[in-house]
Order: structure tokens, then sequence, then C-alpha cells
């Protein structure tokens, strides 16, 4: 049976640019770390919503 490790990290929230509603946040980088990311690859994001206020993300890198 594996372990499971919880992790938490604060980040803020700003406008991707002043023309866009896109937002950016950048990755802790001992989550980079785990995901094996660096510049220029690409993540994905799945997303469970469980209620109105609940979400449930996982983060992977694509390969």
């Amino acid at each position: 049976m594996g372990c499971m490790i919880m992790f938490k990290y604060n980040t803020k929230v700003s406008p991707a640019n002043p023309n866009s509603k896109t937002l950016r946040s950048s990755i802790p980088k001992e989550i980079a770390k785990l995901l094996k990311v660096k510049a220029g690859d690409s993540i994905e994001w799945n997303v469970d919503v469980i209620d109105n206020n609940t979400f449930q993300i996982t983060v992977t890198k694509k390969e």
C-alpha cells in the first residue's frame, strides 16, 4: 500500500496580461521539481468537481 504525502503551498494569482481575462500563477519550485518540469514543458490539469466549492485538481507533466 502506498504512502500519501500532502504538500501545501500558497501562490498569488495575477493577470497574464492587461488585455486578457486569463490569470497566471507560478508553480512552486518544490512542486516543479516533483513534476520534473522545466520552462517550455507542458502540464495537464484535470479538475474533478466535488461540489460548488470543492475541487480535486490533478496536475501531470505532458510527455
